[in-house]
C-alpha cells in the first residue's frame, strides 16, 4: 500500500513537471516571430496561415487519439508527441523560407496536440480536477518561461539558438519520462481494464450520459472555450492601443493574463478538494464574464487579471468532469475530441473574430468574448441538467 502511494505521488510529480513543455510552443512563438518575420521577410498575413496550420494538426492529433490508443498506451503517445514537438522545433530552427516554417510549426502542432489530448485523457481516467488544474498550471509556467528564454537567446545569439535551447529542455523531460516508464510507476492497462469493467457494471444504476447529442454539446463547450481563450489574449492589445494606451502599458496585459491563469489553476486545484467540478466551472465563468466587462468599460488591467483567473480552471475542470458524465470506455475518444474542438475553436473563432474586428469595429471584441463565455456556460448547464434528468429517471425506475 505504501509503495503504491509513493508510486502515485511520483507519477503525479512526473506528469505535472513534464506538462510544462506543452506551453512551450505558445510562449516561444510570441517572441520568436519578431525574429522569424524579420529574417525571412514575412508579414502579419503569414501569421494567419501559421496559426491555421498549427491548429489543424493539433486538432487532428486529438481526433486520432482514440484510434492510436488502440495500439499504444496513453503515456507512450505522450512521449511520442514530445519527440514530434522536438522535431518541429529543430525544423523551425533550420527553416530558410515560409514553407519550411509552416511545415515545422504544423509538425510541432501535431506533437503538442498528441501530448495535450493523451495526458488530459489519462488524467481524466485516473486523477481528479484538483490534480488536473495543477497539471495545467504547469502549462502556464511553460508559456511564461519560454518567452524569457527566447528573448535572452535572441539578444545573445538568434531565435534559432532559442529553439535549440528549448529542444534541449525537451530532451531532459524525455529522459525523465523514459525513466518513469522503466520504473513502471504508470498505471498499467490490465488494471485500467478491470477498473472499467467494475465501473461499467455500475453505470446502468448511475447517471452517465449516453446519447450522441450529449457528446456533441460537450465537444461544443470546448470549441467555444478555445475561441474565448486565445482570441481575447491576442486581440485585447490592439483594442487598448486603439483606445490610446501606450505599448509599454499594453504589453503588461498578456503577461498579467497568463500569470493570473497560472495562479488561478493553483488556487482552484487547491479548493477542488472541497468544491465540486460544476460550482468551479460556474464560478470561473462568472469571474471571466465580470473581467471582460471591466476591460470593456474601463480598460483597466484588473479586468485582464480577472479574465485570466476566471478562465484558469475551465479547461482542466471540464476535462476532469468528462469522467463524471460519460462512461469510462469512451473517455479517451471523447477527451481527444474535446481537445481537438479546443484547437478548432482557436482557429475558427479567432479567424471569424479577426474579420469582425477588421470590417465592423475593434470594440466588438469584448461583446464577442462575453458571448463566447455565455455559450460555454450554457453548454455546460445543458449537460448539468441532463445529468440531473438521468438521476430522476433512475429514481423513478427504482
Amino acid at each position: 500500500m505504501e509503495k503504491t502511494k509513493r508510486n502515485t505521488i511520483a507519477l503525479l510529480a512526473v506528469i505535472i513537471i513534464s506538462y510544462f513543455v506543452v506551453g512551450f510552443p505558445d510562449g516561444a512563438f510570441t517572441i520568436s516571430w519578431l525574429g522569424i518575420s524579420e529574417d525571412l521577410s514575412l508579414t502579419i498575413a503569414h501569421s494567419g496561415y501559421i496559426l491555421v496550420s498549427y491548429s489543424v494538426l493539433y486538432t487532428l492529433a486529438g481526433i486520432m487519439l482514440s484510434w492510436v490508443n488502440r495500439v499504444m498506451k496513453l503515456q507512450t503517445i505522450y512521449i511520442l508527441g514530445l519527440a514530434i514537438m522536438g522535431v518541429g522545433f529543430i525544423g523551425l530552427a533550420l527553416s530558410t523560407n515560409f514553407i519550411m516554417v509552416l511545415a515545422s510549426i504544423a509538425i510541432y502542432g501535431w506533437g503538442t496536440g498528441a501530448m495535450a489530448s493523451s495526458m488530459n485523457s489519462y488524467m481524466a481516467k485516473h486523477f481528479t480536477a484538483r490534480h488536473n488544474n495543477w497539471m495545467h498550471c504547469m502549462w502556464g509556467a511553460g508559456a511564461t518561461l519560454t518567452p524569457l528564454i527566447m528573448s535572452q537567446m535572441m539578444v545573445l545569439f538568434s531565435w534559432r539558438m532559442g529553439y535549440y535551447a528549448i529542444t534541449g529542455i525537451l530532451v531532459v523531460v524525455a529522459i525523465i519520462l523514459l525513466i518513469s516508464m522503466y520504473k513502471k510507476i504508470w498505471f498499467n492497462d490490465d488494471n485500467e481494464k478491470k477498473q472499467e469493467e467494475v465501473q461499467e457494471s455500475v453505470i446502468i444504476k448511475k447517471r452517465y450520459l449516453t446519447k450522441r447529442w450529449h457528446q456533441v454539446v460537450e465537444i461544443a463547450t470546448f470549441f467555444f472555450l478555445g475561441g474565448t481563450d486565445y482570441t481575447l489574449v491576442f486581440f485585447t492589445g490592439m483594442v487598448l492601443m486603439n483606445r490610446g494606451l501606450s505599448l509599454e502599458t499594453v504589453a503588461l496585459f498578456p503577461a498579467t493574463y497568463y500569470a493570473c491563469m497560472t495562479v488561478g489553476r493553483i488556487f482552484f486545484g487547491a479548493v477542488a478538494k472541497w468544491i465540486k467540478e460544476v460550482p468551479i466551472i460556474r464560478i470561473g465563468c462568472a469571474i471571466a464574464f465580470a473581467g471582460i466587462l471591466v476591460l470593456y468599460f474601463t480598460s483597466n488591467i484588473m479586468g485582464m487579471a480577472m479574465t485570466g483567473f476566471g478562465l484558469a480552471p475551465l479547461l482542466p475542470t471540464l476535462v476532469s468532469d468528462t469522467s463524471n458524465r460519460f462512461t469510462p470506455r469512451i473517455i479517451s475518444k471523447l477527451v481527444g475530441y474535446e481537445l481537438a474542438a479546443f484547437g478548432a475553436g482557436i482557429a475558427v473563432l479567432f479567424f471569424m473574430t479577426s474579420l469582425l474586428l477588421e470590417f465592423v469595429s475593434l470594440e466588438v471584441l469584448f461583446p464577442i468574448g462575453i458571448m463566447f463565455i455565455m455559450l460555454v456556460f450554457i453548454c455546460n448547464e445543458i449537460l448539468v441538467r441532463a445529468v440531473s434528468a438521468c438521476y430522476k429517471t433512475n429514481d423513478e425506475s427504482a
